[in-house]
């Protein structure tokens, strides 16, 4: 018997976030190719995300977002990169422009006493075709629990 996967219910309140960062202006003197070099340089994420999918095109010789058996599981930080989201040690936010609350799916489970999450999000474009990431939780995560504001979503544990 395999994983027993929960729904996340995603709630839909407004919440005020404090946002530490502030733009750096003087930064923009920086030539492209080093900008080039510098995010190819910090996106291990892109390998990571490469060799996950060609382990899974192997194992299933399908593609890899139709494989939810075999998906492995990534660490929050690769998520946090992969969406261009934040993570603090209590959530995750990730921004999804251009996406609708309707399109994610969120479930969640508990593997050996630590919290997993599998995000989905369904494509309008591509009929049947979906990303699908599955991480784990911090050790000393609690139950996890969903908000949807401003075009976020909000994972809190």
């Amino acid at each position: 018997m395999g994983i027993q996967w929960k729904p996340l219910e995603v709630n839909s309140e407004d919440i005020n976030e404090k946002e530490d960062l502030k733009p750096n202006f003087n930064s923009l003197s920086v030539s492209p190719e080093e900008l080039h070099q510098a995010f190819f340089e910090q996106a291990e994420h892109l390998t990571e995300a490469i060799a996950n999918q060609n382990v899974i095109s192997e194992i299933t010789s399908s593609d890899p977002e139709k494989t939810n058996e075999n998906l492995k599981t990534i660490s929050i930080s690769s998520m946090a990169k992969e969406f261009n989201g934040t993570f603090t040690e209590e959530s995750l936010s990730i921004p999804f422009k251009g996406i609708l609350q309707s399109q994610i799916d969120i479930k969640y489970t508990n593997i050996e006493n630590n919290w997993a999450i599998k995000l989905s999000i369904e494509s309008l474009d591509l009929k049947n075709q979906s990303i699908t990431r599955t991480f784990l939780l911090p050790q000393m995560a609690e139950k996890p629990s969903a908000n949807w504001s401003s075009d976020k979503l909000h994972i809190n544990f």
